[in-house]
């Protein structure tokens, strides 16, 4: 009797660690999606909708499944505007069971931002515009996202290039131009999508009130023909504009030498010569092919900029020559580490002002999870940068005002523990001096 006791003791403690380790619907979802069944992981929730239509998770995690689907991955045959639509559908759902979803916001913004691409291919400046519209209005665009975008934007010199990293700095920054008429002089490009062919077209040609043009010295027929290029490690000559031959104190035999390296490899081997071991063959990328273009034919024309917010592979290791702005960096014909041109003083310090910071404080309440968080970090960087370049100075006032404007306007308890310690390393830096 007591083995059978013992034996129904094991088999109920079994069911119920079976019982407890049984995954729902969502986490099964989830599951699928890591495992890029996207499919499988779609008509998971659509089931579990149905068991729970009042979870705005997985109203969410449809629209983000089914965004990533149609951008993501491979092209999604059948794809036309009625199922973006979906996913707006999707999306609006999870905003209004919880008007208060920072990432499913970032998400219809997303979404906006991909119909403007494809707007975009047929040259409609309207459609374009449109979908920034839509997505402020939805609450993708905060306040204290629109006011990073004009800091963003006004650290920039007039007539400028800048080159963003994905939706957290283009989409705004876009919205502001099409939509707010704000620092239309720039030409705003997020730089993982210089390698569409198409893209590089609009480029060369711009869009009517919309996106300003930029030399691009290649013909229709090379830029539909972009693809990857046989390459090595090789050193190119940019040209040089007056203005920074002066600004630099450069001589005019000097130039800018940017050794572009090859950021594909196959395994194919292969020797260029009879007389060379074969090696596996390298690449330059589209995306980097076309950097190398744009660098080469507007650098001595143009001022161009760099997201801080953008993936640094994407710089072909450009940012030797990086000029610190804040938020953004510019870049030079030197290589700037060690260097007094190694942070732009002044821009930092007209980027870090009480009037530039006014809506930071919607963070907390317009919290957008993906991008928040990066932005907090942007302005801390700036703040920390500047702090050493006043301690360098011996500057005590310059790091005690930093500490009060830190304090007064970016200390807001969204991030306690970090925003503490920012404050601790200021009053270090005070300290040593």
């Amino acid at each position: 009797m007591q083995k059978l006791i013992h034996l129904l003791l094991i088999l109920s403690l079994s069911n119920n660690m079976l019982f407890c380790q049984k995954k729902t619907l969502k986490e099964k979802a989830w599951e699928e999606f890591r495992n890029e069944h996207y499919d499988e992981a779609i008509q998971l929730l659509e089931q579990a909708v149905i068991q729970t239509p009042h979870d705005p998770e997985i109203y969410y995690y449809l629209g983000w499944f089914n965004h990533y689907r149609a951008y993501d991955s491979r092209p999604l045959q059948g794809y036309d505007y009625s199922y973006s639509e979906r996913i707006f559908h999707y999306l609006d759902k999870a905003i209004e069971l919880n008007p208060n979803y920072g990432d499913a916001k970032y998400f219809y913004g997303a979404e906006c931002s991909g119909n403007a691409f494809l707007a975009m291919q047929n040259y409609d400046v309207e459609k374009v515009t449109y979908f920034f519209k839509r997505a402020y209005k939805k609450g993708a665009y905060p306040d204290w996202l629109i006011e990073f975008g004009k800091n963003f934007l006004m650290s920039c010199d007039k007539d400028a290039i800048l080159l963003t990293g994905g939706n957290a700095d283009f989409d705004i920054c876009s919205y502001l131009q099409l939509c707010e008429n704000y620092r239309t002089d720039i030409t705003v490009i997020p730089i993982g999508n210089i390698d569409r062919p198409w893209y590089v077209g609009l480029l060369k040609n711009g869009l009517n009130n919309g996106i300003r043009s930029i030399h691009i010295n290649l013909t229709p027929q090379q830029i539909i023909d972009i693809h990857p290029f046989k390459w090595k490690g090789t050193e190119i000559s940019i040209p040089i504009s007056p203005t920074d031959r002066a600004r630099y104190d450069l001589k005019e035999d000097f130039s800018m030498l940017w050794t572009v390296h090859p950021d594909l490899q196959s395994e194919r081997m292969h020797a260029k010569t009879e007389d060379e071991a074969a090696q596996k063959r390298t690449y330059l990328s589209p995306q980097r092919a076309i950097l190398l273009q744009i660098i080469e034919d507007n650098f001595s024309r143009r001022p161009i900029y760099f997201s801080a917010f953008a993936e640094p592979s994407f710089f072909g290791e450009l940012d030797h020559f990086f000029q610190n702005c804040g938020l953004i960096s510019r870049l030079t014909p030197i290589k700037t580490t060690g260097t007094p041109h190694n942070f732009d003083q002044k821009k930092i310090q007209q980027l870090l002002t009480p009037k530039n910071l006014e809506k930071y404080h919607d963070i907390q309440k317009n919290n957008i999870p993906r991008i928040s968080r990066m932005i907090m970090y942007g302005y801390a960087n700036a703040t920390l940068n500047l702090s050493d370049l006043y301690k360098e100075e011996k500057n005590v006032q310059g790091i005690k005002n930093l500490i009060k404007l830190y304090t007064d306007y970016l200390k807001i308890d969204f991030d306690t523990e970090y925003e503490i310690s920012v404050i601790e390393e200021l009053k270090r830096q005070l300290e040593v001096i």
